[in-house]
């Protein structure tokens, strides 16, 4: 993220900062509560969970510096869009490249091959500055953890740049044309904010990560600049009295820090943001840089030296901070203890300053050159494709002391399963429904998956086992198998389910299965590990209900039902299980089956009721496929893991399920091949 623009020593004229006005230590102060607010909130969230907000005040932050710069040049007559593009160069690329490469090195020692093919992607998103289109297009049902993804905040620094890329040339088509500033910069920012009003519930992933939906937070700054401006012309407008007032009294700096202030306190990752929240911060960055550097807040408290020198270095410090963190996340498995924690703060400071005085700062003063400019293009634009190189080679599965655990991590496929979907399904059917369509071979099903990415994950022993790998298998969609969700969208997928159904008479079998809900002994949906009831409602009458009747209209089409039931899972990545570099295994993928029972018991219930009213369709009890002597391993005995994440089959594990099945169900005279 773009944070430290404006730099006290030895800067140009443009870099000066604040159109004439000399530079503004409080404002690097500000930067620094900024980024010790994300620090704070991603090593230590307990303390800080309102910390994620540093992230709105970094973007009050530039959208000030770069509107004033643009807007001072282009009053003063000497705009230059490719000037202004160098000097962004110059400043965030010599960080960010060191950065990147970094990432990239340690990950080819550190990271398993589903692991660094990641971070490949991530690093070409990061050098191309797309990084929040990235997240935002992978984000779904089976994106990995936040945490567990080193170049994470780069979504942020993805924003600023794209604002970067387009609000120049608005501005100087405002001049061109002789439009009036603030009201085109207020038309724009009300335009964003009102996008993001109305798409952060429907759509809150894409109203985090899209350019146009955060834009309102850089152009409060922008209002800001020309504010500012406006107030220090001869004859200021309304407006830019007004701001001149403001700057004066010292209320505003008050009420500045008391927005943030609440906002850090009351604010958690639970809460609904950006939305009008996101408000609060953004208004208190833009009253502390609106206060005037003379203010007893901005002076005694953000002026001072330890807050200017954070605020100096609060770019590298923001860069480097975050992988730092999420390598020790990947490598112990799960959130590390306060001693790793705190060395990786130590640790980001110590790079962070290290950046800044031996690279930036003699970029900076001596290496301005046109020839320094491209050379860091051109750096960027290597480490951006060595990135999509890693992505394309699947993170680099033959390097030395991974390949000789190949069969492990080819099971270890997490977001990369194959089976999703394929063209054959496809061409056939709805391409646009949410997560599945596949087909295992051309022509008229014979057998349909019901369910949701459980039922899909049974596609790869099903393909393999020689009983049924002749069925036409068809895995489509994401419903519910009780069809009892509320959420529209996945009562579409199984109104047309149930219309592909009938319209498939050469259907003979469905298999249902699914992440089935966990009820304790009121029928209340409760989390799967916490225990934590989901509402005060009795679902699980309505959830019987709901799969009697999805059995009952499947009978009615004359095809056999086999109904999968749950198996044990667990809360952690299976992958930990096993040796990577630098660690031993950190868990073991066990489980009591005593613990196994009581986490299906009520659920059981509830299947035996909806069995006892179909008496012609076939439970599939996995557990035997897991447990043996009261233990349940999610490892098998050669040591292959069954499961490719914390919950689904992997192929291997899928292979035994399925062969478990076939055996059970040839006894009742299916799949016999006669």
């Amino acid at each position: 993220m773009n944070i430290s623009t404006g730099r006290p020593v030895n800067a140009s004229p443009i870099e000066r900062g604040v159109h004439g006005i000399g530079y503004r230590a409080d404002v690097d102060g500000l930067r620094s509560i900024a980024v010790l607010s994300v620090l704070m909130f991603h090593a230590f969230p307990t303390v800080l969970p309102g910390g994620f907000i540093g992230v709105d005040i970094f973007f009050v932050i530039s959208g000030f510096l770069i509107s004033t710069i643009l807007l001072d040049d282009l009053n003063r007559g000497r705009f230059n869009l490719l000037d202004f593009y160098s000097r962004r160069v110059r400043r965030i690329f010599p960080a960010l490249s060191i950065v990147l490469t970094t990432t990239a090195v340690f990950g080819w020692f550190a990271l398993l091959p589903e692991e660094y093919k990641e971070l490949g992607k991530h690093v070409a998103g990061g050098a191309g500055f797309v990084s929040n289109l990235v997240l935002w297009q992978e984000s779904g049902y089976f994106d990995s953890a936040a945490e567990m993804k080193p170049l994470l905040h780069l979504w942020s620094l993805g924003i600023e740049e794209q604002f970067y890329i387009v609000w120049p040339a608005i501005l100087w088509a405002v001049f061109k044309f002789r439009l009036p500033n603030l009201p085109i910069i207020l038309l724009f920012a009300a335009l964003s904010f009102i996008a993001n009003i109305v798409s952060v519930h429907a759509n809150p992933v894409a109203t985090f990560y899209s350019p146009f939906t955060r834009t309102w937070e850089l152009l409060i700054g922008a209002v800001l600049a020309q504010a500012l401006i406006d107030g220090r012309s001869k004859h200021p407008s309304f407006f830019g009295a007004a701001a001149n007032r403001m700057s004066a009294s010292s209320l505003t700096a008050i009420a500045g820090a008391i927005l943030i202030g609440a906002t850090l306190a009351c604010l958690s990752p639970a809460s609904v943001f950006p939305g009008w929240r996101a408000l609060f911060p953004s208004v208190g960055a833009a009253l502390l840089i609106l206060s005037a550097s003379g203010n007893w807040i901005n002076a005694k408290l953000l002026a001072n030296r330890p807050m200017v020198w954070v605020g100096l270095i609060s770019f590298p410090l923001y860069l480097w901070h975050w992988p730092l963190l999420a390598f020790a996340r990947l490598i112990e498995g799960d959130t590390p203890n306060l001693e790793i924690r705190v060395s990786a703060v130590l640790a980001a400071f110590a790079l962070a300053t290290a950046t800044y005085l031996l690279i930036e700062t003699n970029i900076r003063r001596k290496w301005k050159s046109r020839a320094v400019t491209m050379t860091l293009t051109y750096i960027v634009c290597i480490v951006g494709m060595a990135g999509y190189s890693i992505y394309l080679y699947n993170g680099a599965p033959m390097r030395e002391g991974i390949a000789m655990d190949a069969k492990i991590h080819e099971q270890l496929e997490g977001t990369t399963w194959k089976y999703t979907s394929n063209d054959i399904c496809k061409a056939k059917y709805p391409a646009n429904f949410r997560y599945f369509c596949t087909q295992t071979r051309e022509g008229s099903p014979t057998m349909i998956l019901l369910g949701d990415s459980y039922a899909n994950a049974l596609v790869a022993g099903l393909v393999a086992n020689p009983a049924t790998k002749d069925e036409i298998i068809l895995s489509y969609g994401s419903c519910d198998p009780s069809a009892s969700a509320g959420d529209p969208e996945i009562k579409t997928q199984c109104e047309t389910q149930d219309k592909i159904i009938s319209e498939t008479p050469s259907l003979r079998y469905a298999i249902l299965e699914a992440k089935w809900p966990r009820f304790d002994s009121a029928g209340r949906l409760i989390d799967y590990f916490t225990n934590i009831a989901v509402s005060d409602a009795a679902w699980a009458p309505r959830y019987r209900d709901g799969l009697d009747k999805r059995v009952s209209f499947l009978e009615s089409k004359g095809i056999k039902v086999f109904l999968f039931g749950p198996k044990p899972e667990i809360d952690y990545e299976p992958k930990y299980c096993f040796a990577r570099p630098f660690k031993q295994p950190v868990k073991n993928c066990r489980v009591t089956e005593a613990e196994v029972q009581d986490r299906q018991q009520e659920l059981s219930l509830v299947l035996k009721d909806v069995l006892a009213r179909h008496p012609n369709a076939t439970f599939f009890d996995p557990n035997p496929a897991f447990c043996k002597d009261g233990t349940c391993s999610l490892k098998t005995q050669d040591g292959l893991p069954m499961l490719r994440d914390k919950v689904h089959y992997s192929q291997y594990g899928s292979g035994i399920a399925i062969d478990l099945f076939v055996k059970q169900v040839q006894r009742e005279g299916y799949f016999t091949g006669h």
